[in-house]
Order: structure tokens, then sequence, then C-alpha cells
């Protein structure tokens, strides 16, 4: 924003009619920027398609965010005992397509792979809060929230060829509300270990259960204790009674 407005102030020279002489400039550049966008269209129809995908079209994980193939089966088989309600399941190595984003109601969720790829560290785009049903002593089914911090996202095909489209998520340790308004969430996150890496449990969840991305604000009493939010939404139920728990995954 400071360049364009730069690029603007070099060439606004009228000492009587600045704002008209301003004005006459913003038209210019859009008119010409539409004008190219237009001709480029027409010269290249195939831009306004959608990219077409291959095995090149996927990276793979970098040195330093592998992840084992017991971690990701296990990840999986807790995955597919909750979906089916059976006590247990037996899986083959499973064979996964990694991603680094998701691309969800008109949004783009992020990972911990793409920061380390793309060297961010200002955005935090890879939070997500999701949804996991269990029943309550009462035997209701109950959605409860959690809230967990993206590594990657991948698919993973059943025997039969049914695609399962996943993230793999580090869950926050514990989830609760604020003391003076239910609807207000906090999570608590683990402590980082001496290497820095965080030793929250992970677990594949379904991108489907996945209600919003979300931002962690630092609560003053503790450096791992956050505030949650969540762009374009406003929490406004009683986050009390469904927040997650650990046992429940």
């Amino acid at each position: 924003m400071e360049k364009v407005i730069r690029v603007y102030s070099k060439l606004i020279t009228s000492n009587l009619k600045g704002g008209r002489n301003a004005s006459l400039l913003v038209e210019r550049f859009a008119v010409h920027s539409f004008v190219s966008s237009a001709n480029s269209s027409q010269n290249y129809p195939s831009t306004s398609q959608p990219s077409t995908y291959n095995e090149a079209s996927f990276l793979d994980l970098p040195d330093g965010v592998s992840v084992s193939s017991p971690v990701v089966k296990n990840t999986l088989a807790k995955y597919y005992v909750r979906n089916s309600g059976m006590d247990s399941i037996e899986l083959d190595d499973p064979t996964i397509v990694v991603a680094s984003r998701l691309w969800k109601n008109s949004t783009v969720h992020s990972s911990c792979m793409y920061r380390r790829i793309k060297n961010e560290t200002r955005r935090g785009n890879h939070h997500v809060m999701f949804t996991c049903p269990y029943r309550n002593r009462r035997n209701i089914t109950i959605q409860s929230w959690f809230v967990g911090t993206v590594e990657f996202y991948f698919e993973h095909k059943e025997v039969d060829g049914t695609p399962h489209f996943l993230a793999f998520v580090e869950v926050m340790k514990e989830h609760g509300t604020a003391a003076h308004d239910s609807s207000v969430p906090i999570v608590i996150r683990r402590s980082h270990s001496s290497t820095g890496q965080t030793t929250q449990p992970k677990y594949a969840v379904n991108v489907d259960d996945i209600q919003h991305q979300v931002g962690l604000i630092q609560y003053p009493p503790s450096s791992n204790q956050f505030f949650i939010i969540a762009p374009y939404y406003v929490f406004n139920d009683n986050l009390r009674v469904t927040m997650g728990n650990l046992a429940t995954l």
C-alpha cells in the first residue's frame, strides 16, 4: 500500500487541482488494467480454465517435517474407529497423497508444511476449529468442538477405493471458555520441548468437520493459554457444554 501511494504521489504534479489530477490518474490506471486483463483473456483463454494437476504438482515433505508410517497409521486407525463405531480396525500400510493447503468454502486453509515451504512467520491461517461427535452419559450425541494446528492435508483411499480427505492435526491440550462469558472459547497448548517441537497428540480429521479457520490471541496469565477468534464470525452459543475432551478422540 505504501509503495502504491508513493507511485501516485510522484505522478501528481498539479498545484491547483491536485484532487482532480489524482482522480484522473486512478481512472487511467484502472482502465489500463481492465483493458490489459481483457486482452489477456481473449488471447489466452486457457488462463481462465482450472489448472491441471499430476504427480509433479505435489511437493514431498521437506526435511524436518517428515512423519513416520506408524504415526500416520495410528491416526488413520483412530479416525476410522471414530467414524465406524467399531472397537478396533486393522489397516494395511497406508498410502497417502499430501497437500500443503486446503480450499474450502472460498477460504484457503494453510498448514505448518506450507509455512515452512514459504518461510511464513506472521500469518496464522494454519489453526482450525473442528467438531467431533460423541455420546454423553445420557446416550445423546453431541458435537464437541476442538482446536488444533494443521501439519498438512492428505488423501487416503480405502480398499474399495473410497477417498477420504483429511487433515493431520495437532490438537490442543485443553479446551474451555472464559470465566466471564461461556461463548468465548479458550484453549491451552502444551509447552514446547527442548527441541522446539510441541507434544500435542496428533489426529486425522475429516476436512468436512472443519468449521472455522481461527486465530490464537495469547491470554496474559499464561504463555500457553489463548483466546480463540474466527474471521467474520462471532461465537454466541454456550461453548462450555460442547467443549472438547481428548478422551473423546
